[in-house]
């Protein structure tokens, strides 16, 4: 029989875990990585599955398992791709430490960078050139 998206309890009684709970746990883990930040307001573009500050849940019921798509900035100056996986690492790592589901996929979508101030950068494909007005 494949696990499902609940889990049974001593108890006999069954836990369901929240997609909400998720997006939250994989958003407070970028948070604790330095020089990347989750992109809300970009990640809102997007229509599919369920959407958390900057980050997007998917759960196969019949399987078990969980997707995270995760949208972030990285700090000006990083190197991009150890940043990811990075990302990728700590999320797979704490989803399944905390809620014992199956980590299928972490996809790390770097939708910009950020500078030290508030404002971020935005790099996109339709827009590659950056304003060098300094």
């Amino acid at each position: 029989m494949p696990p499902s998206d609940d889990k049974k309890s001593a108890n006999g009684g069954m836990i369901h875990i929240s997609e909400d709970v998720i997006a939250e746990l994989a958003r407070k883990t970028i948070q604790g990585i330095p020089n990347i930040k989750t992109a809300s307001g970009l990640a809102s573009k997007f229509s599919i599955g369920r959407k958390t500050g900057g980050i997007r849940v998917s759960v196969e019921h019949s399987r078990g398992t969980v997707a995270v798509d995760a949208y972030v900035l990285v700090k000006y100056g990083q190197r991009i791709p150890d940043l990811a996986w990075d990302v990728q690492e700590k999320i797979k790592d704490n989803l399944e430490r905390y809620t014992g589901y199956d980590v299928k996929a972490v996809n790390v979508n770097v939708q910009g960078i950020y500078t030290g101030a508030e404002d971020s950068v935005q790099m996109s494909i339709e827009n590659p050139a950056l304003d060098e007005a300094d």
